[in-house]
């Protein structure tokens, strides 16, 4: 997996390392960088280009940036609708197929005895609508974790199991972090096979087992 930007003199990311701490000094290149990030992680072009084995990958559908770890959403709409449409293929599997011809005909069964007790005709759609039955009963994970660190490390075992997220990209994340959790977390993040990138405004202590890639204020690349 490998993340370059056309102004940039190496990759970002490298198949050679788990994680990469990306210290950029220079306000004006930490803005510039940052934005741009942002825009492709949204789905705007931009030069960034991340790959995986010479296949360019779409970042907005392979990279999940975390800018405050005290709001991550482990229920948020992307994860929720890609459970309710794995929950949705579940449900026509042969294992529920005839649990939900049940379901639907007892809904079915419902609706026309409610008619029944009114004064009016009504008319409804006979197929059952799944992922919006999921909605309406408020199916999502459920959320057990005070700790925001152990938040942070289940978010990255569901984003990359529903989501498929292959880069995680964390911004000042050192800021809340000690030493030992960071740590912890490259750990996770190596055991799901995925790539983190760890983008600071200024030096720290050298973390172990990944790259250090500096832009000083001057805009000079140290790696």
């Amino acid at each position: 997996m490998k993340l370059v930007h056309t102004n940039l003199n190496t990759a970002v990311l490298s198949d050679k390392y788990v994680f990469t701490e990306w210290i950029i000094e220079s306000p004006k290149l930490y803005a510039y960088y940052l934005q741009e990030l942002f825009l492709q992680q949204n789905g705007e072009e931009g030069r960034f280009v991340l790959s995986d084995k010479e296949k360019e990958l779409n970042i907005a559908k392979n990279m999940e940036i975390i800018v405050n770890p005290f709001q991550i959403e482990i229920n948020g709409r992307k994860i929720l609708n890609k459970l309710y449409a794995e929950l949705d293929q579940l449900s026509k599997s042969e294992l529920m197929y005839v649990k939900t011809l049940e379901l639907t005909g007892k809904i079915q069964e419902y609706l026309l005895e409610l008619e029944q007790n009114t004064e009016y005709v009504l008319e409804f759609d006979m197929d059952l609508d799944m992922p919006a039955l999921f909605k309406s009963v408020g199916i999502r994970y459920e959320v057990q974790e005070t700790d925001f660190f152990e938040q942070i490390i289940r978010y990255i075992k569901i984003a990359v199991n529903v989501l498929a997220t292959k880069v995680f990209v964390f911004i000042n994340l050192r800021s809340y972090l000690t030493d030992l959790q960071m740590q912890e977390l490259i750990k996770e993040i190596s055991y799901q096979d995925v790539k983190g990138l760890f983008i600071e405004n200024h030096e720290r202590s050298c973390m172990e087992g990944g790259m250090r890639y500096i832009i000083d204020r001057d805009g000079c690349e140290i790696y």
